[in-house]
């Protein structure tokens, strides 16, 4: 990844981004304002069937978490073209809804509810089960036993010493302070991007992204037809999937959007979280740190790992709704460097 400010195009500094982005698309009809309960999916997209009555916010993270747990991308069930991704032009597409159907009432009748079985549950990344089990000599990880977590070391206590707005406001001063962010308040950083999912590869993309304080940014994704663009801004959010019609984010979306915006996070980390409060500290590649646990508006669960010495923000962890359970993204930062009097990571991945 290369970066430069606004102010000096000097030298240009070279790292690698490895990320795991799925670009999700759709057919969609215009986006209604968002505010109270909220629009269904049924009534922002199209040919919407066995997941009527769940909020529309929550169709993109539900397509996200099905090709995770299946290992595959859109066109395994929607048609090849972006533009009729609403047709049932696949029979992988009615397979899909009678599993939904068979999830729900397995999670009714049998745990009362809740979601206890996805479909990660039997597929575990492959697009077909594994239903036989494996007797033939293949290496399998070891059971864990039934006394595994009985077994397992106390947990490290919440630190008392203290709080999460001084863990904040020292990441925020390690990032270079607010004098830094007015000084250098605008960033341009181009990289390469590289998705990684088991068994099938990605060719990588390059990408270009445009920082500006207070909270302003656009990511430019280099496809090789037409670029993917996702932007932010004060009073609006939006993103644009190659030639498909530009759409609103929705809330959750707005949220994990900034959430992911590390060149303005350290000033806007504070105002995005609520009921931020010190967590019990995890170990992360080998360093203990410390971890401020909170939500966001839109999003229910949000955790950020920082480094006790330096203040570094090392991890940043965030769920998502789904009407199958939260969905997780994990974002790890390395490679930290000074930019215009600004520390930023030249390598984050994605998971």
């Amino acid at each position: 990844m290369t970066l430069m400010t606004r102010r000096s195009a000097g030298t240009l500094i070279a790292a690698t981004v490895v990320v795991f982005v799925v670009a999700i698309g759709f057919h969609q009809q215009p986006v209604a304002a968002q505010g109270g309960a909220g629009p269904k999916m049924e009534d922002q997209f199209m040919n919407i069937k066995a997941l009527r009555g769940h909020p529309a916010d929550q169709l993109n993270p539900t397509m996200v978490m099905f090709e995770a747990a299946l290992g595959v991308g859109c066109p395994y069930c929607h048609d090849n073209d972006a533009a009729k991704r609403e047709l049932d032009s696949k029979p992988q597409k009615e397979v899909a809804r009678r599993m939904i159907e068979m999830v729900n009432a397995v999670n009714k009748n049998t745990f009362g509810g809740a979601n206890r079985v996805t479909c990660f549950t039997c597929h575990n990344g492959r697009p077909s089960p594994v239903a036989v089990p494996n007797v033939v000599g293949e290496q399998l990880p070891p059971a864990l036993g039934e006394d595994y977590y009985a077994n397992l070391p106390a947990a490290p206590a919440v630190p008392s010493g203290i709080t999460a707005r001084q863990v904040l406001d020292k990441y925020l001063a390690a990032a270079g302070g607010t004098g830094a962010m007015q000084k250098t308040p605008s960033l341009v950083a181009n990289g390469t991007m590289t998705q990684r999912r088991i068994g099938r590869p990605f060719p990588a993309l390059q990408v270009e992204i445009s920082s500006k304080a207070p909270g302003m940014e656009l990511i430019v994704t280099k496809t090789g037809q037409a670029d993917n663009l996702v932007a932010y801004g004060p009073s609006a959010s939006w993103a644009k999937a190659g030639n498909g019609a530009a759409r609103d984010l929705r809330n959750a979306e707005g949220d994990a959007t900034k959430l992911e915006d590390v060149f303005n996070l350290p000033t806007q980390l504070k105002q995005l979280l609520v009921d931020a409060k010190m967590d019990r500290p995890e170990n992360v590649l080998g360093r203990e740190l410390y971890v401020v646990s909170g939500r966001t508006q839109s999003l229910p669960q949000v955790k950020a790992y920082f480094d006790k010495e330096s203040g570094m923000l090392r991890r940043l962890r965030y769920s998502i709704n789904t009407p199958f359970g939260p969905y997780p993204t994990q974002i790890d930062y390395t490679d930290f460097r000074d930019v215009g009097g600004r520390k930023v990571p030249f390598v984050w991945i994605n998971s």
